[in-house]
């Protein structure tokens, strides 16, 4: 009988040694999938730690970007308005030749030579689209807009292209026959790069045969329209890139 105890002492011994090997190796199961799991939401944290930064960085990038773009937008607009201003007067002159002034003409075609051309380059928005990093915004409207913005930019540019082709075929051409360069550039006054001043001039102007050649007054009316057509552009361009740069500092905000 003794024995039958032992017997069955021994047995219940050696299965809780088994349950607890049994245990023991669950736990260790157990705490080495905690550590993966811990692991791995470790590097899923890191991970969008960094896309996070990344984003960031680049939204910054971008509203720095759009920012340029806007004041240059903006300068170019006072400039457009001062070429418009300034056909309107020279047509006043041509329909009245007793108001020629040498001096304000000389103002008046420098201002009108400023052959204004936009900024187009954009190395931050060219990533976006070349990475394919503009899908991973999650602003629609952002998204939408930056998708639009290069089409109205190059709808922009090609009513620019034409008035500095009219400069170098038409009006450089009249300038040269009948105005003393030196004495326009010396009036020229954009971003401040005013020329030396009080040079001699070795040619004088004729701005009265100028004014009389009917290819300067076609040339005017043919400027004027570009620049009429290009200031509906830019402002369209210009709505667009206030709102982008607003829609980028609600995004960054967020961050």
């Amino acid at each position: 009988m003794l024995r039958f105890f032992r017997h069955i002492r021994k047995s219940l011994m050696e299965q809780n040694k088994i349950r607890s090997y049994l245990f023991y190796a669950v736990g260790e199961i157990l705490l080495v999938m905690i550590g993966i799991l811990l692991a791995l939401q470790v590097n899923n944290w890191n991970e969008e730690r960094i896309a996070m930064e990344e984003e960031h960085f680049l939204l910054t990038s971008l509203k720095e970007d759009f920012n340029i773009r806007f004041l240059e937008l903006q300068e170019f607009k006072i400039a457009r308005k001062n070429s418009i201003d300034t056909i309107y007067e020279i047509n006043l002159v041509i329909s009245e030749p007793t108001s020629l002034s040498e001096s304000r003409m000389d103002t008046l075609i420098g201002t009108m030579s400023n052959a204004l051309t936009f900024n187009d380059q954009f190395k931050t928005l060219d990533m976006l689209f070349t990475t394919g990093m503009i899908n991973q915004l999650s602003n629609e409207e952002l998204k939408r807009r930056l998708i639009l913005w290069p089409q109205q930019v190059e709808e922009m540019m090609e009513e620019q292209r034409e008035p500095v082709k009219g400069y170098s075929d038409t009006l450089f051409p009249l300038m040269r026959k009948y105005v003393a360069v030196r004495s326009v550039y010396e009036n020229f006054s954009f971003r401040g790069y005013n020329m030396q001043k009080d040079q001699q001039v070795t040619f004088p102007s004729d701005y009265e045969g100028l004014i009389i050649n009917p290819e300067f007054e076609r040339y005017l009316a043919y400027l004027e329209s570009y620049l009429i057509v290009n200031e509906i552009d830019s402002e369209i361009i210009m709505e667009n890139t206030g709102r982008i740069i607003t829609l980028l500092d609600q995004k960054l905000a967020e961050n």
